[in-house]
């Protein structure tokens, strides 16, 4: 599993689009985001510069956690 940190998430509407912007990625299993802790767990065999990249791209900047 991989933490990541997503910034500008506001409402349970922006988690929804963060969700929607990561759907379709390749090998990636599960994700679950909170919006209290702007973070996302993330599962799978997944590429994660991708990852980042569509939440970006979404309005979300992310960055790997730690």
């Amino acid at each position: 599993m991989t933490e990541i940190n997503i910034s500008n998430m506001k409402c349970n509407g922006c988690v929804d689009n963060a969700q929607k912007a990561l759907e379709g990625l390749p090998g990636l299993e599960s994700v679950e985001i909170n919006l209290q802790q702007a973070n996302a767990v993330l599962a799978g065999d997944f590429d994660l510069p991708e990852a980042l990249k569509r939440l970006t791209d979404a309005g979300y900047p992310a960055e790997k956690a730690g």
